[in-house]
């Protein structure tokens, strides 16, 4: 798990592996320049003693390499982003350097390499709230809130007055299991998330809850009453990729809808694949869902761990029995194992519900027996769950008739 392994936010540390080849460049020319060699041998370093401040001219090609990587990120090529931030930081060893990096690597689908390089950023630049606020949400998400809590706190009493660590001392309880929505606009605009890339979302769109990415991300299922269903819809992904989404089916007795997206959505390093069979009750669960906004802004999915509830009998309906905060419904479940086990939705007593997947065959048929099965599989940590759900969990936003 990562807390286990990841340093403590004292600002000496060595800085993280980074996970995957396409971002290792840019890891070793931070290292090389924050370390100054030293990172071959296992040594941790204290950043404020090899800060390089650049020359006028360094620091103008700094920049416009800066603004490229934005360009790339905006156009969805992290790779592009990340060479350009690798030239960067060897120019100068900057905050916004990194904070780059980690949106560039959270674009790739490298949450694992991105949470352990947002520690090493957070702990090196120990006085800007904007690297300690990006970290602590990343924990809360990938269901690591406690510590995210006591590291704001100590941040906290470092800036007591920063405007935005107490925003996000506002923010952090709302990831919390049964937590209430958040109504606030501008409150809600202060959360970390991706860059929205791809098909625009009109700014009045409204979030109608979360999906699941199918058929290599060219089909979607969300929660979708029958309603909603003449609304105009996109998906957006964790990776912040968006798409126009057409209705194909809908499934009226399970409040849920098979959509086709006009543009197919990335999948990174993730590959869906199912349990053989269905999750018995009190069998650990993971569920992802975004959480509730007021507003279609781009987001990060939170991750919620319980343990799956009773199948009724009367009503052939299994409890999800993950206790999740308050949003509209939907989002993928995964076992241990990050095996896909169904999906939850809402429920008129309140209590949501799990589709479970005997259920989801005998409705999807053809777009179930897609989805390959995993026999077996070992418990996965809680980064590497998170990571492979993150482009697989959907945004479902809609425009209705009227705004809002």
């Amino acid at each position: 798990m990562m807390s286990e392994s990841r340093p403590q936010l004292d600002g000496k540390r060595a800085v993280p592996t980074w996970q995957q080849a396409k971002v290792a460049g840019l890891f070793f020319s931070l290292a090389t320049l924050a370390c100054g060699g030293a990172l071959a041998q296992g040594h941790k370093h204290h950043h404020g003693h090899v800060h390089q401040q650049a020359s006028p001219k360094a620091e103008s090609e700094r920049l416009a390499l800066l603004q490229a990587a934005r360009t790339a990120l905006a156009a969805g090529d992290s790779d592009t982003a990340l060479s350009r931030l690798d030239a960067a930081a060897m120019i100068s060893h900057a905050a916004d350097t990194e904070l780059l990096a980690l949106q560039a690597q959270m674009q790739a689908g490298d949450y694992r390499g991105a949470l352990m390089f947002a520690s090493h950023t957070a702990g090196a630049h120990i006085h800007d709230p904007e690297a300690l606020a990006l970290y602590v949400w990343m924990l809360a998400l990938g269901e690591q809130r406690v510590e995210a809590r006591r590291l704001l706190d100590a941040g906290l009493k470092r800036l007591p007055e920063n405007a935005l660590l107490l925003a996000m001392h506002r923010q952090l309880p709302l990831a919390e299991p049964a937590a209430k929505a958040e109504t606030d606009r501008q409150a809600a605009a202060i959360r970390p998330g991706p860059l929205a890339i791809g098909t625009p979302v009109p700014a009045h769109a409204q979030a109608l809850g979360s999906g699941l990415l199918l058929d290599g991300g060219r089909h979607a299922l969300v929660p979708l009453a029958p309603s909603q269903a003449a609304a105009q819809l996109w998906v957006r992904s964790g990776l912040g990729h968006t798409s126009a989404a057409r209705l194909v089916q809908t499934f009226d007795s399970l409040g849920l809808a098979l959509l086709s997206l006009d543009t197919p959505l990335p999948t990174a390093q993730s590959t869906l694949a199912r349990a053989p069979r269905d999750a018995f009750a009190g069998s650990p669960a993971t569920a992802f869902a975004y959480l509730a906004a007021p507003s279609a802004q781009a987001t990060w999915p939170a991750m919620h761990r319980g343990f799956l509830g009773r199948l009724s009998a009367a009503s052939n309906q299994q409890t999800l029995g993950v206790e999740l905060p308050v949003a509209p419904r939907g989002g993928p479940v995964f076992d241990q194992a990050g095996r896909w086990v169904g999906v939850s939705v809402a429920a008129q007593d309140g209590e949501p519900k799990l589709v479970n997947l005997s259920t989801l065959q005998a409705a999807l048929g053809p777009w179930f027996e897609a989805v390959p099965i995993q026999p077996q599989g070992l418990p996965l940590a809680l980064d590497q769950q998170y990571e492979q759900a993150l482009p697989l969990t959907l945004q479902l936003l809609r425009v209705s008739g009227q705004r809002p």
